[in-house]
């Protein structure tokens, strides 16, 4: 007999962390550039791409302002996992095998199955206010990793 699960919701907020991280890779990415030994144009195109990729992964993942971000994650009493996103739209995806779980950091992959697109990850640091629906959240994960779902 299959015990019941309570629903998860977890309502995801812009992490500041996350956000001096990415910020922190991309300057010490633009640093190690400017000491390379190849033509100013070069570095400065290079540059320009690292700083526009990394501030839409800070806009996305970051701040959650673009409106493919994801805004809330639930999962329901029979483990099917709904995400929404920031314009409403929610997606029951399924997870992906390279999904990572562990107490400070959880990233979310999903297979592209029956999409168009690539839905973006969810990135899940520690500091997050919700607590206690975070560690729910690690346990389904670990749980529905094995297959038990």
């Amino acid at each position: 007999m299959k015990s019941a699960l309570k629903p998860i919701h977890l309502t995801l907020k812009p992490s500041i962390l996350l956000v001096v991280l990415l910020s922190a890779v991309s300057m010490a990415c633009c640093l190690i550039l400017i000491n390379l030994p190849i033509d100013a144009t070069i570095k400065s195109i290079i540059a320009i791409m690292v700083i526009i990729s990394s501030l839409y992964f800070i806009l996305r993942d970051g701040l959650l302002i673009l409106p493919w971000s994801w805004k809330m994650i639930d999962i329901d009493t029979r483990g099917k996992l709904t995400m929404t996103n920031q314009q409403g739209l929610q997606i029951q995806p399924m997870l992906a095998a390279s999904s990572f779980i562990q107490a400070h950091l959880t990233i979310l992959n999903f297979n592209r199955d029956g999409f168009n697109w690539v839905l973006p990850p969810v990135i899940l640091l520690a500091s997050n206010d919700a607590g206690e629906s975070l560690r729910h959240l690690r346990v389904w994960l670990r749980w529905h990793k094995h297959g038990k779902t």
